[in-house]
């Protein structure tokens, strides 16, 4: 129900204003002070306040700047009604502090009735936006919050296509893309470019011997450990069955070679566990370097060819070594 509040230190005029607008399906609202005006408004958020202008300790310009300033009650439609203030400026002066009407006292009946139905309206317009708004803002929020769900989907589907999903590197796509850039990128810069090809030794034998659920768990411990020791822009890839290739830019060759050395000692070095029998495994490095622009007839496979031919030497000179080729 439709609740007025009416403010009038005279007992005498809210009995007036009560009886008039009792006739309306409201439900009407008491206070003989400014102060009790502010609690009931604070309590009660009515639809509509008559207010008088002028009342003892605080006078309704004083309530009126109150109740605007405070949120919970800044949207109520204020009706001053006046017998004493009548010149424009009081009148100027409550409207400019939020008051939404004025009506002078002695009035009609059907002006007060008239008057208050129209702030009843404003008010139920007024209730009817800030819905609207606060489902727009719900709406605005949910909208985010699925964007921000899409764009982390996106992410992690962007993600998942560039990823080997046993050993969680790259796949053998996205190294061959970055390879390319890579290249391209030096041609322009001349900063030196290694390419690390790397094999698990015998690694078939250990398929063999405990299951391919331990082969999965081995190369998920080589990847893990080629990750550790290079940089964490380096393009560490998973390029076939056990094969593996790192791509380094712009670090000088021994530093390519140290790297690769450290990563043949901790493989070699690590130990799983499967049923309490240890079963370690080596690694065969070969390390490919071009350390100036390259040739006019050069491109990447020729880096890829390296490595391969350098990996093949390793392994032929007995496995578990790092062995290099620079490019010419």
């Amino acid at each position: 129900m439709t609740r007025i509040l009416i403010v009038d230190d005279s007992p005498d005029n809210l009995a007036v204003c009560t009886n008039i607008l009792s006739r309306e399906p409201y439900q009407i609202l008491s206070a003989e002070s400014g102060a009790e005006a502010l609690l009931l408004a604070e309590r009660e958020r009515p639809d509509v306040i008559l207010l008088d202008l002028q009342m003892p300790e605080m006078d309704g310009f004083e309530v009126c700047a109150r109740l605007k300033a405070a949120p919970a009650t800044a949207h109520i439609p204020i009706l001053f009604i006046t017998a004493h203030f009548k010149d424009g400026d009081s009148i100027s002066k409550g409207l400019s502090l939020g008051g939404d009407d004025y009506i002078l006292k002695p009035f009609s009946s059907s002006e007060l009735r008239a008057r208050v139905a129209v702030l009843v309206r404003l008010k139920q317009t007024v209730d009817a936006l800030v819905q609207k708004n606060a489902e727009l803002e719900a709406t605005n929020h949910a909208l985010a919050d699925a964007n921000a769900q899409m764009a982390t989907a996106q992410e992690a589907l962007a993600q998942l296509a560039v990823t080997d999903p046993l050993t969680n590197v790259y796949n053998r796509r996205f190294f061959d893309l970055r390879l390319m850039e890579t290249f391209s990128l030096m041609q322009r810069q001349s900063a030196p470019l290694h390419l690390l090809a790397l094999d698990l030794d015998h690694f078939k034998s250990i398929n063999d011997r405990h299951g391919h659920q331990v082969g999965d768990q081995v190369l998920v411990n080589f990847a893990e450990i080629l990750k550790r020791c290079v940089r964490r822009h380096d393009v560490v890839a998973r390029t076939g069955g056990e094969e593996f290739a790192i791509l380094m830019f712009g670090i000088p060759q021994d530093q390519a070679i140290r790297a690769a050395e450290r990563i043949r000692d901790q493989v070699a070095q690590a130990t799983l566990q499967v049923a309490g029998q240890p079963v370690q495994v080596t690694t065969s490095i070969g390390v490919a370097s071009l350390l100036r622009a390259p040739q006019p007839n050069q491109g990447p496979e020729d880096l890829v060819g390296a490595a391969d031919a350098a990996l093949y030497a390793a392994k032929h000179q007995g496995r578990n070594r790092v062995i290099v080729d620079t490019l010419k």
